[in-house]
């Protein structure tokens, strides 16, 4: 669910998770770190909702240097497996696997500033093992 400018996390589940009864672990909330208020992203991950944080941009919005310490936050207080790492990926720019703001700076950029905040096995989770759990479906025939 995208949050813009990161607002609005604890006001707009009631449609998905409330009134038409998503299990609160199926809905992504987007750029919660666009919105500085750690209170909220402890609330929201405390309700079970995985937050999708930005990667890189190639503005270097705040969200590249708030990142790091939001990721820590959560993590230090029991929700480090409800963080996503994602990318606005809208332009051709953001999704490129050889130039940035894509694949390299994610790789090369993102990956060591996030083991420097939370070590190197939360790290793993966080782009791993998260998305898989947030991401996978059990599929019926």
């Amino acid at each position: 669910m995208h949050l813009e400018l990161g607002a609005g996390a604890l006001d707009v589940l009631d449609v998905p998770c409330g009134e038409s009864g998503v299990p609160s672990h199926r809905v992504v909330l987007g750029h919660p770190n666009r919105s500085p208020d750690l209170v909220t992203h402890r609330q929201a991950a405390e309700s079970g909702w995985p937050l999708a944080f930005d990667g890189p941009s190639l503005a270097r919005h705040a969200t590249d240097r708030r990142m790091p310490d939001a990721v820590r936050a959560l993590a230090d207080a029991g929700s480090g497996d409800r963080l996503l790492l994602g990318a606005d990926t809208a332009t051709a720019a953001a999704r490129s696997v050889t130039a940035a703001p894509g694949c390299p700076v994610r790789r090369a950029g993102v990956r060591p500033r996030l083991v420097r905040a939370v070590g190197e096995e939360p790290a793993r989770r966080i782009l791993t093992e998260n998305p898989g759990r947030a991401f996978g479906a059990e599929w019926r025939c």
